[in-house]
Formats: C-alpha cells, structure tokens, sequence
C-alpha cells in the first residue's frame, strides 16, 4: 500500500462465465486501489468465495480470498481469464447440496438465500467496497447486496 492513509478495504469477485480481459480489470482496480491506500481482497470462485468464509480468525479462509498486491496481479494480468476463478452460485438461491460444510446444519432446505452469511462475513473481513464482475447473475445480486447497504461498485454504470 503507498504511503497514503487507510481509506478502506475493497473487494473484487468474477462471477458468470469465463472472459480473456477479467484479469486485466482486476490489475487495473487493485493497482489503483492500492496507490489511493485501500486494501484489496480478491474472493475466489465467484459468489461461493463469500459465502464459504469461516468467521473465526484462526479458521484457513485462503481458499475462499486472497490479499491482492502489485505482484499478484502483475503476475496474473497478462493472462487470459481470472486468477480468481469464477462460479455461476447465486448466494440468494444456493441449493441443499452446495451449502458450506460449516453452513449445513444452519440451511436445510432444499433451496436457501444465504444473503445473511455473505452480509455477516463482508463485516467480518471488514470490507467496505464490493466490485462485482461479470453478466447479469453476478450484477443482479450485486444489485441485492446494494439494496441491504453494502456499497456496491458498479463497472457498467448500471443505475440501481
């Protein structure tokens, strides 16, 4: 991070089917952020990356986000794709057998909105900003977040 003040934590997810140029959207906002002074996480594998988060703060949630940096994404911008890896999980239609491990015994039915878990755990990583990337799933529950007050980032311009 520069030598800036602390501004805030942002979060970057890709959702939706796969495209050559998410990498390079994920360079340029991480390299941006970092130099304005936000912290950058990177949720892996879509939605399913906030909705897998252990709140513990000894729990492994390495497989679900990533600290992103200047070399992370450096490495990674001259790729094809997205290093983060995408889903097509909807949080607020997650079926009984793709619940979490640690979630299972919470949602039980055969269809559940786990919209408070992924509220729960932008809290408990502390982010501030979210920036949803990819079609109309990823956008349209970007839109859901927005409406319960997470501050979502919108790339399209896209008017909530």
């Amino acid at each position: 991070m520069s030598n800036q003040t602390y501004k805030g934590t942002i979060a970057i997810l890709t959702g939706g089917g796969d495209v050559p140029g998410l990498n390079p959207a994920i360079r340029a906002i991480t390299i941006r952020a970092l130099r304005e002074g936000y912290r950058v996480l990177g949720f892996r594998r879509g939605w399913a990356g906030p909705i897998s988060i252990i709140r513990d703060k000894k729990a492994d949630n390495t497989p679900f986000v990533i600290e992103l940096t200047e070399e992370i994404v450096n490495r990674a911008g001259r790729t094809g794709g997205t290093f983060l890896h995408t889903s097509r999980t909807r949080p607020s239609h997650v079926k009984k057998d793709e619940i979490p491990e640690h979630l299972r015994q919470k949602y039980t039915n055969e269809l559940n909105d786990l919209t408070p878990e992924v509220l729960n755990n932008l809290e408990f990583l502390g982010i501030n900003y979210l920036i949803p990337i990819g079609g109309d799933d990823t956008l349209s529950y970007g839109v859901r977040l927005y409406s319960e007050g997470v501050k979502v980032v919108d790339l399209c311009n896209t008017n909530y």
